[in-house]
């Protein structure tokens, strides 16, 4: 392979290696200066306990390979992420397990001789329904003289936004998108609450090493410098035990009770269900995308199949209370992600480049889009030509409802206000959807006026 072979571009920042897609494989190439690190990775016994407890991703090397080569550094074959998620995705509890996974990570790193030296979120993924460490490159030989390095990075990019989700909003995690490198404590501080303060561990992980950044207190930004293992098993136990006890706020958000709380009849629930896996039935698909999925009812009919069922939602209670029951019940093939649709993650960092768009990640075979379209069409003002031009992108099939205005979720929406969606009917929607797809099968939802389609793609 030629040695001018192209950087993927999340991973430019890195000195010790980068990743590189090569026959749409994803791989990483380890510079020969970080050798040494990742020999005592192999040799130390940590990369066996990393990967047997499904800690860390494993990998294989590869070699006289004359395809595979690069300027004699070492070139790895890592095991596969179906699909990437970003923090600003997660919600609390996947926080939470992301949190604990990396604080884990680096006790088990120093009782093998070595350090975890970053502490960002990115170097987690969600795969089979659990946290998991992607980046091979984060461990350095320990060394009993130096601090964690990664401590204060551990509180801006871990800490802060759970601490936010505690006192504040359970959607303020949302907040670490303008903030991918972690949320400065200075602004963390401005976030909290005043009560925050006398909590003897925000004290300490938040408010003193703001001040110790500010220039002050100095004597233990010094003392810091002599820092035995001891005191980082230690501070390791205490962060610990700290990130257990975080809860989310209770906060009410828009959707977390839909089905709970909505004044649709059970039986409409019922028969919808019937519906979609009488429709999903007639096709073969492996992959399927549950947009605005709420409590995760639908993609829960295929849990633990071999199906793999990304779940989106843009209420984090919802998402949160689908994680829950995905780690209570170890559902393997379902994956929850937080986006607003009409306001998806946008790509980021830098020439928006280094994190790719919700638009460029999530494909599925299959696309459901139930009681969705009307509140992008009617509550957010989306054209049906724009809808349809979305969900063609996606996927092969789409298993979509439309929910005219005679029913009473519309006459809600449009209560206090003009109706201007004059092509919002069912002509309308066959119209704009037959540009792009073939209706294959269609059936009204029993005791409503809402229909539900299976569509294919032109």
């Amino acid at each position: 392979m030629a040695s001018d072979i192209a950087r993927h571009p999340s991973s430019f920042k890195d000195s010790n290696g980068f990743i590189f897609k090569h026959n749409e494989k994803y791989y990483r190439c380890i510079h020969a200066s970080y050798l040494e690190h990742y020999q005592s990775l192999m040799q130390s016994g940590l990369y066996d306990r990393l990967t047997t407890g499904s800690w860390l991703i494993p990998h294989e090397e590869i070699k006289d390979d004359p395809e595979l080569s690069y300027a004699g550094d070492l070139i790895i074959l890592p095991q596969q992420v179906p699909v990437i998620t970003y923090p600003y995705e997660w919600s609390f509890a996947m926080w939470q397990d992301a949190a604990l996974l990396t604080l884990n990570i680096a006790k088990a790193s120093i009782e093998k001789g070595m350090m975890l030296k970053d502490a960002t979120p990115f170097n987690i993924q969600f795969v089979e329904g659990k946290p998991v460490f992607i980046d091979t490159l984060s461990f350095e030989k320990y060394n009993e003289q130096k601090p964690w390095i990664a401590y204060r990075q551990f509180c801006e990019c871990f800490l802060a936004p759970l601490l936010l989700q505690h006192y504040c909003h359970v959607e303020t995690a949302k907040i670490f998108a303008s903030y991918p490198g972690g949320i400065p404590l200075e602004i963390l501080k401005s976030l909290l609450p005043g009560k925050a303060k006398w909590n003897l561990h925000t004290y300490l992980h938040v408010y003193l090493q703001a001040a110790m950044k500010a220039g002050k207190r100095k004597d233990h930004a010094k003392d810091a410098n002599r820092f035995s293992k001891a005191k980082m098993f230690l501070l390791l136990n205490g962060l610990i035990s700290y990130v257990e006890k975080l809860k989310p706020r209770k906060n009410k958000t828009t959707w977390d009770d839909y089905y709970a709380a909505t004044i649709l009849s059970t039986q409409y629930l019922q028969e919808k269900t019937r519906l979609v896996q009488a429709f999903l039935a007639t096709i073969s698909f492996t992959t399927m995308v549950d947009l605005g999925a709420n409590d995760g009812h639908f993609s829960m009919l295929y849990k633990n199949t071999g199906k793999q069922v990304i779940a989106v939602d843009g209420d984090a209670n919802c998402i949160n209370e689908l994680y829950l029951q995905i780690r209570q019940q170890k559902i393997s093939n379902i994956l929850p992600i937080i986006n607003t649709l009409h306001a998806p993650s946008p790509a980021i960092g830098w020439n928006n480049e280094e994190r790719t768009s919700f638009h460029d990640r999530v494909r599925g075979e299959v696309i459901l889009a139930l009681a969705l379209v009307h509140h992008l069409a009617i509550a957010c003002n989306i054209p049906l030509e724009f809808i349809v031009n979305w969900l063609s992108a996606m996927g092969k099939y789409l298993l979509v409802e439309f929910v005219p205005k005679t029913d009473e979720k519309v006459k809600l929406l449009l209560q206090n206000r003009e109706d201007i969606f004059m092509a919002y009917t069912f002509e309308g929607f066959e119209q704009a959807f037959s540009k792009k797809f073939r209706i294959m099968l269609q059936e009204k939802i029993t005791g409503t006026d809402r229909v539900l389609y299976l569509m294919q793609i032109k």
